[in-house]
């Protein structure tokens, strides 16, 4: 009977002790306050900016801040609004770097920079307004956007996106804000008696999602205030996000409506909803559609505003519920005790994160960011259109972060034979195999939809053979014949033709060059991996060339070998015209760098001579395309 009681007693929450804050601590906490009201008050004032249209009434942007308040002071009508504007950000800009240093002295850990990224996040919030105002008043700043983003000149469409994206900007510090405020708060720190329930994981995964819906839809609200287009679509989201929300405080109240914080977020979030569609339906009502209000005193204007500076309420509600969510709601099935204090939840919520990082090996994917980059680099022999370069990057991304979870879900349990890998995610237990197969599915998916609606089908078609190539030919071959590797050095070859493909739309010999030199870099650079690592990928039943080689002499001198090769090939640009002496110069000293590193593992076959060749192989890729991309521009 005791043991029952006991066990019921742990899933049931407590009152949490007050908490003593250090002095910093306080000084965060309330710099972190006041950052949420300015914040706010700078979105309602901004939202009049956009409903009487006063955005163009002071066209000059100037660094010396102080001289805003003395315009503002003297400025009338809509010029009062927008240099009003203004002057709230730089007091907003000047109470962030408050907060960033009480949060760097105050607290310990990755908490310490969350001022810092706060105050990142508002300086780049202090760019985005300072552009949308140069770029259409300014011939030089507007002639040099251009460049960098090409196309033609479209000042609607291009004030109506810098706005939209300036906007919703605007309303993520505040809902990053606001976490901040909570999570620097007495409260917060005190020990709280968690819940463990099944419905915890559903909970926690729809409160995220509502995040995301309440963000696209802001996003898409301001927009249409900006065009006055594509209004049924904001109507459509409204409806998807009222239900989301209702769904989400449905699951609160019926499964973890016994802590008092859940309660009061819940029922407040209920609350600006109702208020939420009758300030958006009333205005629309009442002129017929019309969004633009000339008198800042009417109550269209006013509700216009509201509605705009509820939607941020809402948007940071729904956030600071999703964090004491994942704070005091844990699944049923998980290891963490019931009783949780912010040490342990950031610890956890660190692990995560690193686990994350690990299921994608993000440094891996950095390094295929980096060719396809070159590869778009030198397709375009000038400077860039940054916004359809960055979307190619980011839709490769997606799909190279995501046949890392597939790799890693598909060989689960040979990783859990071998010590290098043992400890991933997967193979270690700490995820889910489902979760892994999900977020690989869909981001290669995503990221390869991207491609093809943003950038062109033939970058699409590319990225997606890429994938599917290493998951479905690769991956099982490793288990199946040493050629594996020969194999494998394709999809790795592919991103700088990839990044070719996004620049041009073609694929020309220049491009099958860059094949070329990237196939046999990697030979070298995988068997170093494969020597290294000879006895875990043998308990791992992978067979690899490393394994059948036991004395290692045979694939010590494959690698040399391929280190010639690879200096001949290194040479293609050359002959085909598309580098110059520079880059020969440079693709010889390097090329004869990387051999010294090959026939010196050859000569001693040592576990430091292999990692040599390793280091020297990651040092030779990017160094010569370096010296390729600064000889072709």
């Amino acid at each position: 009977m005791v043991e029952n009681c006991r066990a019921l007693a742990t899933l049931l929450p407590v009152k949490p002790e007050a908490v003593q804050l250090s002095r910093w601590q306080t000084a965060a906490y309330r710099l972190a306050q006041a950052c949420v009201l300015l914040v706010l008050f700078m979105i309602a004032v901004g939202a009049m900016v956009t409903t009487i249209r006063a955005g163009d009434t002071n066209p000059g942007w100037s660094w010396r801040f102080w001289e805003w308040i003395t315009t503002w002071w003297s400025s009338q009508g809509g010029r009062a609004y927008e240099d009003g504007h203004r002057v709230i950000g730089t007091v907003v800009g000047f109470a962030g770097i408050g907060l960033a240093v009480a949060m760097y002295k105050g607290e310990r850990g990755g908490r310490r920079w969350l001022g810092v990224i706060a105050l990142a996040l508002i300086s780049l919030q202090g760019l985005l307004g300072g552009l949308r105002v140069l770029v259409v008043s300014d011939e030089n700043v507007r002639e040099t956007v251009l460049s960098v983003t090409g196309g033609g000149y479209d000042v609607e469409l291009r004030r109506a996106v810098k706005a939209m994206i300036h906007g919703v900007t605007a309303q993520v510090i505040f809902a990053s804000l606001a976490c901040i405020a909570v999570v620097t708060s007495p409260r917060w720190h005190a020990a709280w008696s968690g819940q463990k329930s099944p419905a915890a994981g559903g909970t926690r995964r729809l409160a995220l999602a509502a995040c995301a819906l309440i963000t696209g839809q802001l996003a898409l609200g301001t927009l249409v205030r900006q065009t006055g287009e594509h209004v049924l679509l904001h109507v459509f989201g409204a409806c998807t996000v009222t239900l989301t929300i209702l769904w989400l405080l449905l699951r609160v109240f019926r499964h973890h409506g016994s802590f008092a914080p859940l309660r009061r977020l819940g029922g407040a979030l209920g609350v600006m909803l109702m208020f939420q569609v009758f300030l958006g339906i009333t205005p629309w009502m009442l002129t017929a559609g019309e969004l633009v209000s000339h008198d800042p005193a009417s109550p269209v204007a006013l509700m216009r505003t509201a509605h705009v500076t509820l939607g941020a309420l809402i948007l940071a509600s729904a956030s600071v519920l999703a964090l004491w969510l994942h704070r005091l709601v844990l699944p049923a099935n998980q290891e963490e005790r019931a009783t949780s204090t912010a040490a342990g939840f950031e610890y956890t919520l660190g692990r995560r994160l690193r686990d994350l990082w690990v299921l994608t090996k993000a440094r891996l994917s950095a390094l295929v960011m980096v060719t396809v980059a070159s590869g778009y680099l030198l397709a375009t022999r000038e400077l860039p259109n940054v916004v359809h370069m960055s979307v190619a990057l980011l839709g490769v991304a997606c799909v190279a972060l995501g046949v890392a979870a597939l790799n890693q879900y598909l060989e689960r349990e040979r990783d859990a034979r071998m010590e290098r890998t043992r400890d991933r995610p997967v193979a270690a237990g700490r995820m889910a195999p489902a979760h892994a197969l999900v977020f690989g599915a869909v981001t290669v998916l995503g990221g390869s939809l991207a491609l093809l609606l943003w950038v062109n089908w033939l970058s699409a078609l590319l990225t997606f053979a890429t994938a599917a190539i290493y998951v479905g030919v690769y991956t099982p071959l490793k288990t199946r014949t040493t050629i594996n590797t020969l194999v494998g050095a394709v999809p790795g070859a592919l991103p700088p033709v990839i990044g070719w493909a996004a620049a041009t739309g073609t694929i020309t010999l220049h491009a099958f060059v860059l094949f070329a030199i990237l196939y046999v870099w990697q030979l070298p650079h995988f068997w170093s991996i494969a020597r290294l690592y000879r006895e875990d990928y043998e308990r791992g039943g992978m067979k690899m060339l490393s394994v059948a080689d036991r004395d290692g002499r045979f694939i010590a001198g494959q690698i040399a070998l391929w280190c010639v090769a690879l200096i001949v090939t290194s040479f293609l640009p050359v002959l085909v015209g598309m580098a110059g002496g520079m880059y020969a110069g440079g693709a010889l000293a390097l090329g004869l760098a990387f051999l010294a590193a090959g026939l010196v593992n050859l000569k001693h076959q040592t576990r430091a001579t292999t990692r040599g060749v390793f280091f020297a192989s990651l040092l030779y890729l990017p160094l010569l395309l370096a010296v390729l991309i600064a000889d072709v521009w």
